[in-house]
Parts: C-alpha cells; structure tokens; sequence
C-alpha cells in the first residue's frame, strides 16, 4: 500500500515519461530549493522590519511621522530600479555568479543592520539592500521559465512562493520567540537579534547555490546532470523564435501585448492588496487591544491562506494548463474582502475574516508570472525584459501608492485605501478576460509557440532548397 502510494506521489509529481521524470527530479532537489529558499529569507527579512517596528525599533531609533513608510518606499524604489538590469543580466553573464554574488552582499548588509541607531542609517541600508535582494524574484522566475514546461511551471513557482510566505510567517514567530527569550541578552534588544538571525544563515543558502544553480539549459553545464539529461533539458521546451540581442529587441518588445498587459495586470495585483501590507492587520489589532505578541502571531495566518490558495490554484492551472479562470476568481476575491473592511463590521470576526480571506489573493505570485512566461515563451529577451519590468512597474506605483492611501497615520482604519482596493481588484477583471483571449489567439496563429528541432530542421531543408533554385545552372 505505501509502496503504490509512493508510486502515484511520483507519477503525479514528476510524470512517467523515462526522460523528463529523472530531469525533475535532479531540478526539484537543486534549483527549487536554493530559490525557495532565498525568497523564504527574502519574506523573513522584509516581515522582520514591520516585526521589528512594533516591538522597540520604534522607539529605539525614535521614529517620526511617515519614516516607516518612507523606509519601505526607500526600498522598494532601489528594488525597483534593479529589477529589468537583473533579468537581462541573467542572459548574458551565468546566473550562479549573479545570484551567489546579490546573496552574499544581501546577507553583509542584513548583518550590518542590527548595529544601526538612526533612522536615516536603517533607510540607506535599507536602500542597497533593494538593489541586491532585487534579483531573488524575478530572477527565480526566469530560470523557472527556463527548465520547466507549462504543465510544470505553476507548481513549480507556487512552491517559491510559498517559501516566501513561510519566511513571513516566521518572521512574526521568531521576533515573538525573541520577545521572550533574547531580550537583553548580551546586551541587544530582541528587534537586533533577528537581523543577525537572517543575516547567519543566508551564508549557507548562498554556498549551497554556488555548487547547484545550474544557469539555463543552453549552457548544458551542470555537473550533475548527464549528458543525455543537459540535451534533453536544453531542447525539450523547445527554441525561442527569438534568442539574440540585436537592433530588434526593443521594437519587438515595445510593441508586444504582453510587455504591457501582464505589467498592469500584476501592477493593480500590488494595489489592490496593500491592505494586507503595511502593518493594517497588526495596527487595526493593536487599537483593539490585542498584545504585542498576538500582533506579531495573529496575521501569520494570512500565509497559511496564502499557501493553500496560491498552491490550489497553480497545481490545478497546471492540470488544465490554463490560468485566467483562478485570476477572475482573485480579482473577485479583493471585491468580496475590500468590501468587508469598507463595511467596517463591529465585531472583530468579521475583519479577521476578511484579512484572512484576502490572503489567498498573494496566488498571483505565482500564477500570473507562469502566464506570463506561457505568452512570452517564444522570444528570449521579451521573457527576460518582461520578467523584470512586470515587477518594476508595479512597483512604481506601490511606492507611492501606501503614503497616500495607507498612511501610517490613518491607522486603524484605512477606508479610503479599502476604497482604492475595491476599485483596483475590480479592473482585474476585464484585463483577464483580455489576456487569455489574446493568448487563445496567439496559439491559434502560432505566434506564441517555439521551434522545435523538426520545425528547425525543416527551416534549413527550406533555406537549403531556396538557395539551390537561385544557383547558376552548371555549364
């Protein structure tokens, strides 16, 4: 009985087919991991901020007004910036050095932080540590996009995610955990301990991808791959039409629906859940009444729904290899929770309800970036160009988008920016619709597919044939 079990458990993750399934094996116990595990440290060190704010950073460097929001602004603009420059890097230079080199720098400047006493030192460090920690995201999904096919890809990038939110969760455990047992020790308030915490066992995760980050299968590189395995990986998916980077790069890219359409889809994404950001839980409990230990444990939960719906969404999307019926199902899910929050329910089970319920809306995460490299699959550098700008641009509005409509000093309640939830999650409805029938299109046209090496060989019985008719008849 548990031998058969197993036997389904492999079949349902890995396939059948005697040369894919060794393949993903050897991935899933290599690269979704490091990635998985960089953007668990990711989400632990972003949640350790907000953790930290409320339990004696504060006070400790005296901050004033909006200089919290201004620290995550800060952040996000550098993050921002870096994000288009990471992904194109990561076609030319191999992606281990790229990766291992933000890792380790990430990690020195996580470290320097628990030494900090002003506000304006944690905002610049805050700073750099943006443009190095930029790459983690985005980047994972482009070598995603690069290993593994559509019916594979969701799954895949629901695991990352969930990483994430894991490390967010623990963020809120360990800065509670610390509360209550670090506090003082050698001398260090407990809101420092955990940046040493983070920065301590980055420095593994990073030697670990130094040995296993297998750069793209073009390469045919990793070393623990067999020869079979590295050609079978570097043709299976299929050729981009499009693998150069030349005078066409940018018109192409600038005049495709996708450089576009997946941006501002991903973008009002960003918007509409700011109410899950921005400590609005954690504040909206503390004038409640709830203690600063509930605070940092409470909205975990808001991970654990995260986990479930962005993982029942992808693996199912990967069945059907479809994904614009879930992303309908998101977008009226912010219309559903928004509309909770704008009622302002007396009683505080209907808030938790709603925040909770809203925390399945991080599935796009994953969902939306597996679509995207589903439409952009067929040319290397819009996947790539896309894969950063689809992040940078939502960015460029979440920036600014909490000091106006989530200012720290509006709290606890953030209608107007409930309001702006409500608006932005019901505009993700038609642009669903628009893309999956673009999408329907370009497969029925074949502007989305790649080459394979039948369509590659017959290309070159063509050029050959065409280049003999137009040879001089011999004398």
């Amino acid at each position: 009985m548990a031998r058969s079990a197993l036997v389904r458990l492999r079949s349902f993750l890995w396939g059948n087919d005697p040369k894919d399934a060794p393949l993903l094996v050897k991935l899933d116990f290599t690269i979704l991991p490091y990635f998985s595990l960089i953007w668990f440290l990711f989400g632990l060190s972003r949640s350790s901020y907000g953790s930290a704010y409320i339990s004696g950073m504060k006070e400790a460097l005296d901050f004033k007004g909006k200089d919290y929001n201004y620290l995550n602004t800060t952040y996000l603009v550098v993050y921002t910036v870096c994000q288009m420059p990471g992904t194109s890097l990561l076609t030319i230079a191999p992606p281990k050095y790229v990766f291992v080199a933000a890792n380790v720098t990430w990690s020195v400047l996580t470290l320097i932080t628990f030494k900090m006493n002003h506000v304006y030192q944690i905002i610049v460090l805050n700073a750099f540590e943006g443009g190095f920690s930029a790459i983690a995201y985005v980047g994972a999904h482009f070598i995603y996009g690069s290993w593994y096919r559509k019916s594979e890809l969701g799954t895949r990038a629901a695991v990352f995610v969930c990483f994430g939110h894991l490390g967010s969760m623990a963020g809120g455990w360990i800065q509670a955990g610390l509360l209550e047992s670090l506090a003082g020790k050698d001398g260090l308030p407990a809101w420092r301990w955990i940046f040493i915490i983070v920065s301590i066992i980055t420095i593994p995760t990073a030697i670990f991808g130094w040995f296993f980050i297998p750069d793209l299968p073009s390469h045919r590189n990793a070393w623990y791959l067999t020869a079979e395995e590295k050609e079978h990986a570097a043709t299976r998916l299929g050729q981009p039409r499009k693998v150069l980077w030349n005078r066409t790069v940018f018109k192409r890219v600038l005049l495709s629906w996708q450089f576009w359409l997946l941006p501002t889809i991903f973008m009002l994404y960003s918007l509409a859940i700011q109410m899950e950001l921005n400590n609005v839980f954690q504040l909206w409990m503390a004038s409640r009444g709830y203690t600063i230990v509930q605070q940092n444990n409470y909205p975990t939960g808001l991970y654990g729904v995260a986990i479930v719906g962005t993982i029942f969404y992808s693996v199912i999307s990967d069945k059907i290899q479809s994904r614009w019926q879930f992303s309908l199902a998101i977008g009226i899910t912010f219309i559903i929770g928004s509309a909770i929050l704008i009622a302002n329910p007396h009683a505080d089970t209907g808030h938790f309800f709603a925040f909770y319920l809203l925390g399945s809306t991080y599935a796009p995460q994953a969902l939306w970036y597996s679509w995207m490299a589903d439409v952009t699959a067929h040319d290397f550098q819009l996947r790539a160009i896309t894969t950063g700008f689809m992040n940078s641009f939502d960015f460029g509005f979440s920036t600014w988008w909490p000091l106006i409509f989530y200012p720290v000093t509006d709290a606890p309640n953030y209608r107007k920016g409930y309001i702006a939830s409500l608006v932005t999650g019901s505009l993700i409805l038609p642009l669903v619709l628009l893309i999956a029938y673009l999408e329907k299109k370009g497969i029925q046209n074949g502007t989305l597919e790649r080459k394979f090496e039948a369509e590659e060989a017959e290309s070159f019985e063509n050029e050959a044939s065409n280049v003999e008719q137009h040879l001089p008849e011999k004398v």
